[in-house]
């Protein structure tokens, strides 16, 4: 099999060398084929066999003619050595080279303003929450700013009675859109002191509540939402309902019924401002007696 190869090798070579030398007419004559000697048998194996320098393969003072006529030299080991070899190198990926030897005409980005300008488009392309306008989107996204780890949104909604308007017929109704936090956490009072610690700690409770109730498209902005807190069967929990003007239907939600600390110093805030109305509050926390 491997004097078949060596023949083919020869004759490949011979046609092209017979390619490039100029035609002279020879007279015809009987050529006897010599038969190869064992030295010169094992020198053609250790041909075939060495290593291929891939360097050499492709230099870069060759044209591309010349790099063909190489690997079509190439025997069939010598061309799976250097596969593989090619293969170790990158991995069939694009080697890096240096910027002087781009072509004209190709334009070199720069990485972190690539990043940034990718970060910008995926931004514009982001989809909207289903059902709210872009204000709206904008406004939720406010919303969102600065929520702690100790927080987490909440949407547990109570339902109404039915609700008639008077303006129903002009305008129809619609529930506002919201984002709502609850701050939980551990209350370390004296009981919980005594009683836990901080590789057993005591189960969270809520805290506080922040509600973010939007109002974007009030037909009267200057009459400011308000809110009513009514006990439910539970006496734990309690009601709080918001209320503005149309073209928006109250809304209510089911909350812890506690003492609310109504100090600024504490986090209190009852406002309505660029459309937004914001609750937030934390409960007083009690002191443990015995």
């Amino acid at each position: 099999m491997l004097r078949l190869k060596l023949a083919k090798i020869r004759e490949e070579q011979m046609k092209e060398v017979g390619k490039l030398e100029p035609q002279t007419h020879v007279r015809p004559s009987t050529k006897v084929k010599r038969a190869l000697s064992d030295n010169e048998e094992e020198d053609l194996e250790r041909k075939v066999q060495r290593k291929i320098d891939l360097d050499e393969l492709e230099a870069p003072e060759l044209d591309d003619e010349q790099k063909e006529m190489r690997w079509k030299q190439l025997s069939y080991e010598q061309l799976e050595s250097a596969t593989l070899e090619l293969y170790e190198r990158g991995g069939y990926s694009p080697t890096y080279q240096s910027m002087k030897d781009t072509m004209p005409g190709i334009e070199i980005l720069d990485e972190e303003a690539d990043m940034k300008d990718m970060l910008q488009r995926r931004q514009q392309n982001k989809k909207q929450p289903a059902g709210t306008t872009k204000l709206e989107a904008e406004m939720l996204a406010i919303a969102r700013k600065g929520m702690e780890s100790d927080e987490a949104t909440f949407s547990v909604e109570q339902p109404l009675e039915a609700q008639s308007h008077l303006w129903s017929d002009k305008y129809r109704p619609r529930k506002p859109t919201y984002l709502n936090r609850v701050q939980t956490g551990f209350d370390w009072n004296k009981y919980n002191q005594t009683h836990y610690d901080m590789d057993n700690p005591p189960p969270k409770i809520v805290q506080g509540y922040k509600f973010n109730i939007f109002y974007p498209d009030l037909l009267d902005p200057t009459i400011t939402p308000s809110f009513t807190v009514t006990p439910c069967d539970d006496p734990d929990f309690a009601v709080l309902r918001f209320k503005a003007g149309p073209p928006y239907e109250d809304i209510a939600f089911k909350c812890v019924n506690r003492e609310w600390e109504v100090s600024h110093k504490h986090g209190y805030k009852c406002q309505f401002q660029n459309g937004v109305f914001q609750l937030w509050f934390v409960f007083k926390r009690y002191r443990y007696r015995r």
